[in-house]
């Protein structure tokens, strides 16, 4: 098919790869070359010409193309006077990513797949270490996440961040910010106090909302939980479909939203897979330029105004410490040059945890969890059907008994077995054909918002391609615990209610739970306990490791204008910059964070 541009290139793997043999890859290699060749969803013309081969300077160097690199950037190169240099260790997403049914599609090659280590109470069914996907690829997460739009709470600012000390980032400051990256489809639908219409980041009500989804809010109002129809609204708590990350039936990643319109401008360039290696700084503490590898060579690359480091919850301290800024006596140990003494660099890493609880589900519609000539056609059609939806577009904000109100502390999210392989293309064929008869199942993660569990993260080596040793300590704190159990019992409640137990057949899915069950008697307290700390479900929300925070707090890292403590022209724009993760995915949060860190520079180079 012409797509009116040059010949596309192919941008990621295939979703063959994922498929083991016989007629799962002779099916799925046909949907993906149709999904490669349908041209408005895998925008083979819209996407950001890379660059080769950079210039010698840029008025601003962007260090990664996730979530808040590619908002950062793309604001920057708005600037039409000044040049930005933007550098993605990863390529560009890869096509299957932009249909929405294809959210559990998993490219090892284009994942970190890092690994906690060392855990002390928690993932004991894994040997004490929590596995985070963190994509490698222009979007970052926003490319794999479950296109989920919520922002957190009112609390999470005026409480957490303000609260902390950090002027400037009470919710009344921040609203504007996320109501200006957002472009909302149903503008007028919803309450303008809290949503933007302009904003390059489209969100838009589900163009798909599977039976299951009304199912489960049917359920909540009989079990007395409320519903809401804005999370992002007045109403902050109960359960509700969520607006979603997308346009015209498509996935909108932030690389899409942020950089794709400014891939014609000669003030943009983006380099992929160009890994930074270090952070140039001189002896006045000023940053000054980036190192980084592209294609086997090694690169230097001055920055005029500001470096912007965007790397992420992880990479983010990873890289500032490899640049000589960090605790001296970690970088002692790995035998790093001391440049800037920062105790706080990749300490206070906060994120969600969470139990995930299996139920069978008996009534659930052959199409939901299956890839058929029957839904690909639909799609291509009109953009409806299961491979327009995430799964099961649905999510609650809940309290547990200790839950104060305005201030949810509990989160549910609900998965279906994934449905990213298809037998045969045909409908009504079993899943598992080995299990033909098998029930589907449909998981539901009770996730707690606030934790108190802290862990941290260091450089393992000199070497700044070596990766880092990853503490995330979960469920040290016991209060972490205990809400994770009121959540276990939120959900049993929901699912109690006569339209899930009756009418779907909803029943939990009894698995031997290491040695839970001959510990102790079945769904007590203890019982659940143990069971959380089995199979903790890391979520995919970490934050802070380079918070901002009180000037008197010793692991604050930076300003409240998010700029590094002690070094000049180094500003970071991403999670790790949270003093606290929020109620909330992350990726809204994030956004925000970078469009104040555009908004910031601007204001210092106007």
């Amino acid at each position: 098919m012409d797509c009116g541009c040059s010949t596309p290139a192919t941008y990621g793997p295939y979703l063959s790869n994922n498929c083991g043999a016989g007629s799962f890859v002779v099916f799925m290699s046909l949907v993906d070359a149709i999904i490669r060749n349908t041209c408005d969803v895998s925008a083979v013309c819209d996407r950001v010409k890379p660059k080769s081969h950079p210039d010698s300077a840029y008025d601003y160097i962007v260090i990664g193309g996730g979530s808040g690199g590619s908002a950062v950037g793309g604001r920057l190169a708005e600037d039409k006077e000044h040049t930005t240099l933007l550098l993605e260790a990863g390529s560009d997403e890869p096509e299957a990513y932009q249909v929405p049914g294809f959210i559990m599609a998993f490219f090892p090659q284009m994942d970190y797949a890092y690994k906690t280590t060392d855990e002390p109470v928690a993932c004991q069914g894994r040997g004490g270490s929590c596995f985070w996907a963190r994509a490698k690829m222009l979007g970052g997460n926003s490319v794999i996440n479950g296109m989920m739009f919520t922002r957190g709470t009112p609390a999470d600012f005026d409480k957490r961040w303000h609260g902390a000390g950090i002027k400037g980032w009470s919710w009344n400051e921040v609203l504007p910010f996320f109501k200006r990256s957002e472009g909302n489809l149903q503008y007028n639908k919803y309450d303008h106090k809290y949503h933007g219409k302009n904003g390059p980041m489209t969100v838009s009500d589900h163009y798909y909302v599977p039976e299951l989804a009304n199912a489960l809010l049917q359920g909540a109002a009989e079990a007395n939980y409320t519903i809401s129809t804005d999370l992002n609204g007045a109403k902050v708590d109960g359960f509700a479909i969520p607006q979603s990350y997308i346009k015209d039936g498509a996935r909108v990643s932030m690389a899409k939203a942020y950089l794709r319109p400014h891939r014609k401008s000669q003030n943009l360039h983006v380099m992929l897979n160009s890994t930074v290696t270090k952070i140039l700084i001189d002896d006045k503490k000023v940053a000054y330029g980036v190192e980084f590898v592209y294609n086997g060579k090694k690169y230097t690359v001055k920055a005029r105004r500001e470096v912007v480091l965007a790397g992420g919850a992880v990479n983010s301290p990873h890289l500032l410490m490899h640049s000589g800024v960090g605790p001296k006596e970690v970088l002692a140990q790995a035998g790093i040059p001391l440049v800037h003494d920062l105790p706080g660099v990749g300490r206070n890493l906060t994120n969600h945890v969470a139990y995930e609880m299996p139920y069978e589900v008996q009534a659930l519609p052959d199409l939901y969890d299956t890839v058929t000539y029957d839904s690909l056609n639909q799609y291509l059609n009109d953009r409806t059907g299961p491979l327009a939806s995430p799964g099961v577009p649905v999510t609650a904000r809940l309290y547990s008994s200790v839950g104060v109100k305005g201030d949810p502390d509990i989160q549910l999210f609900f998965q279906m077995t994934s449905h990213e392989c298809s037998p045969a293309g045909e409908a009504g064929l079993p899943f598992n054909a080995n299990k033909p008869n098998a029930s589907k199942v449909l998981k539901i993660s009770a996730v707690c918002l606030h934790p108190k569990s802290r862990g941290r993260l260091i450089v393992n080596s000199s070497d700044p391609l070596d990766r880092p040793i990853i503490y995330g300590n979960y469920l040290t704190v016991k209060d972490d615990e205990d809400r994770l159990i009121d959540g276990i019992r939120l959900v049993q409640r929901l699912v109690s209610s006569p339209t899930l137990t009756k009418k779907w057949g909803f029943k939990l899915q009894r698995t031997p739970i290491g040695d839970c069950d001959s510990k102790h008697k079945f769904d007590t307290d203890d019982y659940w306990r143990c069971a959380v700390r089995y199979n903790t479900n890391p979520e995919h929300h970490q934050a802070s490791t380079l918070k901002m925070g009180d000037p008197d707090d010793k692991w604050t890292v930076l300003t409240d204008r998010l700029e590094v403590r002690g070094i000049q022209n180094l500003r970071v724009a991403d999670a790790s910059a949270m003093p606290v993760t929020t109620s909330s995915n992350t990726n809204a949060p994030i956004v925000m964070v970078a469009e104040r860190a555009a908004d910031f520079i601007r204001r210092r180079w106007a």
